[in-house]
C-alpha cells in the first residue's frame, strides 16, 4: 500500500467519522474501509496499526482555547466584509488531509487566528490605523502553523504585504521559506512546481490555483538581498494577488527592504496598500536595549520604521519566551508604549495540545516541582575533562565523553524502537549542541563520525553472533543496556538484526553558517537519520523531524536563551518514551527555573484575563513579580555596573533565594526563642490542612501577631547573599503597608516550639552549594509549597478560592489563597538538604539538617507600588550566569 493510498483510506475514514452517526468504532470503519480499497486486512495490519494511530490523534487530541489580554477597544470588523475565505479554507484543507492535523487543534487555531485578526486593523475601510499584538505559544509547539493560519486569513481580507521575519539565521529562513511554499504560496519559489496548498488533480482548481498564487518575493536560496530588491518587477499598488517576503532578521536585509518600500511610495508620504509585519522569536535581536533614551538598537528600529511607512498596518510577534516583550525599560515605560514594539493592544498565549511533550513534562513533576526522577533527563557528570563548561581560550576537542557515546547508543536503539512501532514521521535525529564555535562544532563532527564508524564495525563483524559473544564488545554491550528497557517488545537477535540497517543509513552533519551541510528531509521518503551538530542555527525556530535524543553542554544561563535550546520539545506521539535529553546538573537546575517561570507567567495571565486586565497593566505588573528579575536585569547589564530592581508583594509570596549555612545553629536559636516568646504572649493552635483535609503534623499556628514583632525577626534573620538587598526592599514594603498588615498569622515549624517533627527535604545538584550558602532557586529549593499558603484560611475562604482557581483553570497557583486571606502569613520552616539528584532519600547525601528558612504569603494591597533595590553587576553574573549569545547579529555568526 502506497503513501497515497494509505492517505485515501485515512481521508474516507475521516469523513466518515466526522459526520458523528456511525455507531462502528474506529478499529472497524478502517478495517472496512481497506477492505472496500481491495486490500487483504490481514496482510495490512502494520499500516492499519498506522492508519488507526493517526485517526485516534486526529480524533481524540484535547485543545483548550487561546487565553487573551487586549485594550478593551475592539471594533468587530470582519463580519462587513464579503470574502471567500479561499487562502484560509485550502490552508485548513491542507492541514486536515495532508499535515493530518488533529481536529480540535485545527478548530481552535481558527478561532484564535479570527480573534487576532478581529484585533488589527480593517484595510477595507480609509482609515489609518497602526495595531501591535504579540502571540505566545510554547518552544516547538507548532508557532509556525498558527502564524501561516493567520497569513492566509489575511490574505482573504486584503492585507497587500505580507513581511515575515524569521530568526536571525539563514538556515532557519530557508525552513520557514520551505512552510511558507507549502502553507500560502502552493508552489516551490525555484522551479514554481506545485507544493501542499498548490497541489491538485483537478485542472479546474489548476487554474484557480494559479490565478490566485501569490508573489514571493524570496526564495530557498535567495533572501530579500540587494539583486532581489533592484530586479523585482512587483509593485504594490499594482499586484492583484497579495505579496510576501521571508526575510531574515538582519540589519542589511532590512535595509534592502525600506529602500524597496520607499521606492513603492511613489512620493506619497505613506504607502497605501496595507502592511501585515510578522516577526517569529520576536524576543530575538527585535527588543530594543539601548540604555539611551533617543536611541534604538538597529533592528529594533528598522522593524519600526518600516512600520511607520504605511497608513495602514499590523505588527504581531510570535514567540515562546516573552520576557523580554513584556519588560520594555521601566525608565522608559510611557515612551515605549508609544513608539517601540511593545504589545500595547493585545496579547494572545495558544495552550499546546494535549499530546505536546514539553518543558514540565520534561523537568517538573505533577505538582509543579522539578522532577529529580524524569524518565527524559540524564545527566552528564563527565564532560570537564574533555567539554568543560567554561573552555579555556586554547581548547580543542580532542576526544568525547563517555556519556556522548552513551547517548549514541541511546540514539541507534531510538531508531530502531521507533521503526517496530505506529509512528508516522519516519525521520530520526538527534541533536549534539556543545559549542557556538563553528571550529569546535567541526571537531565533534569528525569525533562522532569516527564513533559511529566504530560502532558500524562492530555491529557488522559481532551483530550477529551470540549474546554471550557479543558481550565482549563495548560498543554492543553499550547497545544492549540501552535496549533492554524495550526488550519486551523486541527480541535481541532482531534488534541486532534490525541494528545493522539502521547503523548503515545514520548521517553525521553540522548544521551552522559555515558549513555545506543541509537537514534535508524531503529527500528522504524512507526517513532521513541524523546526527545534527551545531549551535545557535539549531538555538532557536529550528525543527528537527523525529528528534529523540539530545546532548547538551551549553555555558548560559539565560532563561530564554535556555528554553529556546529545547528543540526537543514537541509531538512525539508513540515514541515519547525514547526521548532523552543529556544535560549537566547546572543546566537541570536552570531549566526547572524557567520552566516553573514559565507556568507561573502563564498562570498569572490567565488571572489577568478574567480581571480584563490590558496589555500595558499585564506588562506593569509581571515586570516587578519575581519571574521578572531575569530579563529586567539582562537587558541592562549591557551598559550598567549596577541594576536596579523591583518587586511588589501584593497577592505575591515572598520566598528567600538562598539560605544561609553559616551559623546554622544561631539561626536555631533564634527562631526558636520566637516562636517562645509569641507563643507565651499569643498561644498556638493546630494548623488544618485544608489539602489532606487534616491537622498538619508539621505546623502549628499562632495568629493575629503584632507587625513590630515580625519586623524585629526579618530584622534578626541571617540572609545569604542571593537575598541581602531584598531584606531592605521587604521591610519597606511593609512598613509602607502598616495598616494593611498590623497583625499576622504565623505558621511555625513544631521543632521551634519543642515538640516532635520531621523537616521537610529539599534536594539540589552539587553547583547550587558553595562555602556559606546554597541557591534555592537553582531547581528543587522552593520553600514554600502552594498548600502552605492555605494555613490560616477559614473554610469559607478557602472554598472561595478553590472556586476562583477552578474558574482560572490554573492548577498549581497559591495566588487565590493570598486574595482570599485577611492577613499576612508567615511561615517559619525546617530542612533537611541533600545534595545530588536522584537521591533524596539517601540520608548519605544529607549535607545539612535543619536549615531554618521562612516565607511569607502576603494578601491583595491597595497599594500596588513596587519596591526597588539595587544590586550590582557582578552580583547578577555570579547568579545568572554569562550571556554567551548576542541577540542582535548582522551575519551568522555561529
Amino acid at each position: 500500500m502506497d503513501y497515497k493510498t494509505l492517505n485515501r483510506i485515512y481521508d474516507t475514514c475521516v469523513n466518515i467519522m466526522s459526520l458523528g452517526k456511525d455507531k462502528r468504532t474506529k478499529l472497524e470503519i478502517l478495517t472496512q474501509t481497506v477492505m472496500l480499497y481491495g486490500f487483504d486486512t490481514e496482510e495490512e495490519q502494520e499500516n492499519i496499526e498506522v492508519l488507526l494511530d493517526k485517526l485516534t490523534v486526529f480524533f481524540d487530541t484535547k485543545q483548550e482555547n487561546s487565553h487573551v489580554l487586549d485594550d478593551q477597544k475592539i471594533t468587530p470588523w470582519m463580519h462587513t466584509v464579503d470574502s471567500d475565505k479561499y487562502y484560509s479554507e485550502r490552508y485548513y484543507d491542507f492541514l486536515q488531509h495532508e499535515e493530518q492535523l488533529p481536529a480540535r487543534v485545527i478548530d481552535v487555531m481558527k478561532r484564535t487566528n479570527e480573534n487576532i485578526l478581529e484585533r488589527l486593523g480593517n484595510p477595507t475601510i480609509d482609515i489609518p490605523f497602526k495595531r501591535q499584538g504579540l502571540v505566545v505559544g510554547n518552544v516547538q509547539s507548532g508557532k509556525t502553523a498558527n502564524y501561516l493560519s493567520l497569513i492566509n486569513l489575511a490574505a482573504d481580507y486584503e492585507y497587500k504585504l505580507i513581511i515575515l521575519i524569521t530568526g536571525i539565521h539563514s538556515n532557519l529562513r530557508s525552513q520557514t521559506q520551505k512552510r511558507v511554499n507549502k502553507g500560502f504560496i502552493g508552489a516551490n519559489s525555484e522551479d514554481q512546481k506545485a507544493t501542499g496548498v498548490g497541489v491538485t488533480n483537478n485542472l479546474e482548481n489548476d487554474i484557480e490555483i494559479k490565478a490566485k498564487q501569490p508573489h514571493c518575493l524570496t526564495s530557498l536560496t535567495e533572501d530579500f538581498n540587494g539583486k532581489v530588491r533592484k530586479t523585482t518587477a512587483v509593485r504594490l499598488a499594482n499586484a492583484k494577488n497579495p505579496v510576501i517576503m521571508v526575510i531574515k532578521k538582519n540589519y542589511h536585509t532590512l535595509d534592502n527592504v525600506i529602500k524597496w518600500l520607499r521606492n513603492n511610495e511613489g512620493g506619497q508620504r505613506f504607502i497605501n496598500e496595507p502592511v501585515l509585519i510578522i516577526d517569529d522569536e520576536a524576543d530575538n535581536a527585535s527588543i530594543n536595549t539601548s540604555k539611551r533614551p533617543n536611541e534604538t538598537t538597529r533592528i529594533n528600529g528598522q522593524i519600526r520604521e518600516t512600520l511607520n511607512l504605511f497608513r495602514q498596518g499590523s505588527y504581531i510577534g510570535y514567540t515562546a519566551t516573552p520576557f523580554a516583550n513584556i519588560f520594555i525599560d521601566p525608565d522608559h515605560y510611557d515612551k515605549a508604549l508609544a513608539d517601540d514594539l511593545f504589545p500595547k493592544h493585545f496579547i494572545f498565549t495558544l495552550v499546546p495540545p494535549s499530546n505536546y511533550l514539553g518543558a514540565t513534562q520534561f523537568f517538573l513533576g505533577e505538582d509543579g516541582e522539578p522532577n529529580y526522577n524524569s524518565p527524559h533527563i540524564e545527566f552528564i557528570e563527565d564532560n570537564e575533562e574533555s567539554i568543560p563548561l567554561k573552555k579555556p581560550k586554547d581548547f580543542a576537542l580532542t576526544e568525547l565523553p563517555k556519556s556522548l557515546i552513551t547517548a549514541l547508543y541511546e540514539y541507534l536503539v531510538s531508531i530502531v524502537i521507533k521503526g517496530m512501532r505506529p509512528v508516522s514521521n519516519k525521520h530520526t535525529s538527534m541533536l549534539v549542541n556543545i559549542s557556538h564555535k563553528t571550529q569546535e562544532q567541526a571537531e565533534a563532527q569528525y569525533l562522532v563520525s569516527q564513533e559511529i564508524d566504530a560502532i558500524r564495525l562492530a555491529v557488522k563483524f559481532h551483530g550477529a553472533k551470540s549474546q554471550q559473544e557479543r558481550m565482549t564488545n563495548p560498543h554492543l554491550e553499550g547497545l544492549y543496556r540501552k535496549f533492554l528497557p524495550h526488550s519486551d517488545g523486541c527480541s535481541v537477535d532482531k534488534f541486532f538484526t534490525q541494528l545493522q540497517g539502521v547503523v548503515e543509513s545514520v548521517k553525521v552533519r553540522m548544521i551552522n553558517s559555515k558549513s555545506k551541510d543541509k537537514l534535508d528531509y524531503d529527500n528522504y521518503d524512507n526517513g532521513l537519520n541524523v546526527i545534527a551538530i551545531g549551535g545557535y542555527s539549531l538555538s532557536r525556530g529550528f525543527t528537527l523531524e523525529g528528534l529523540t535524543v539530545s546532548y547538551l553542554i551549553r555555558n548560559t544561563a539565560m532563561a530564554d536563551t535556555l528554553l529556546q535550546m529545547g528543540r526537543w520539545f514537541g509531538y512525539r506521539d508513540h515514541y515519547s518514551d525514547l526521548c532523552k535529553l543529556y544535560i549537566p546538573e547546572a543546566s537541570f537546575e536552570w531549566y526547572t527555573f524557567i520552566a516553573q517561570s514559565i507556568e507561573e507567567l502563564r498562570s498569572e495571565f490567565s488571572i489577568m484575563e478574567q480581571n480584563g486586565l490590558t496589555p500595558s497593566e499585564f506588562g506593569l505588573k509581571v515586570r516587578t513579580s519575581n519571574s521578572g528579575l531575569l530579563i529586567t536585569a539582562r537587558n541592562k547589564m549591557y551598559h550598567t555596573e549596577s541594576v536596579m530592581l523591583s518587586e511588589s508583594f501584593s497577592e505575591e509570596a515572598f520566598t528567600l533565594r538562598g539560605l544561609a549555612l553559616n551559623n546554622v545553629n544561631e539561626q536555631r536559636n533564634t527562631f526558636n526563642n520566637f516562636a517562645t516568646i509569641i507563643d507565651n504572649t499569643y498561644g498556638h493552635e493546630a494548623v488544618y490542612n485544608h489539602k489532606q483535609n487534616k491537622t498538619d503534623k508539621q505546623f502549628s499556628l499562632v495568629k493575629k501577631v503584632n507587625i513590630d514583632e515580625v519586623i524585629d525577626l526579618l530584622n534578626d534573620y541571617n540572609y545569604s547573599i542571593d537575598d541581602k538587598e531584598r531584606k531592605e526592599a521587604l521591610i519597606s514594603y511593609i512598613n509602607e503597608r502598616r495598616e494593611e498588615l498590623a497583625t499576622w498569622d504565623i505558621a511555625i515549624h513544631k521543632t521551634y516550639l519543642g515538640e516532635s517533627a520531621s523537616s521537610q527535604t529539599r534536594t539540589f545538584a552539587k553547583s547550587s552549594y558553595y562555602s556559606d550558602h546554597v541557591k534555592t532557586t537553582d531547581g528543587g529549593g522552593r520553600i514554600l509549597r502552594p498548600w502552605e499558603e492555605a494555613f490560616g484560611l477559614t473554610d469559607d475562604q478557602y472554598t472561595l478560592a478553590e472556586q476562583q482557581k477552578e474558574k482560572s483553570k490554573v492548577k498549581q497557583t497559591a495566588r487565590f489563597y493570598r486574595r482570599n486571606r485577611s492577613r499576612p502569613l508567615l511561615v517559619l520552616k525546617s530542612f533537611d538538604l541533600h545534595k545530588g539528584f536522584k537521591k533524596a532519600d539517601d540520608a548519605e547525601n544529607t549535607v545539612y539538617e535543619n536549615v531554618p528558612a521562612y516565607a511569607i504569603s502576603f494578601p491583595k494591597s491597595s497599594n500596588h507600588n513596587p519596591v526597588s533595590y539595587v544590586v550590582n553587576k557582578v552580583f547578577m553574573e555570579e547568579y545568572f550566569g554569562d550571556e554567551d549569545e548576542s541577540d542582535e547579529s548582522g551575519d551568522d555568526d555561529e
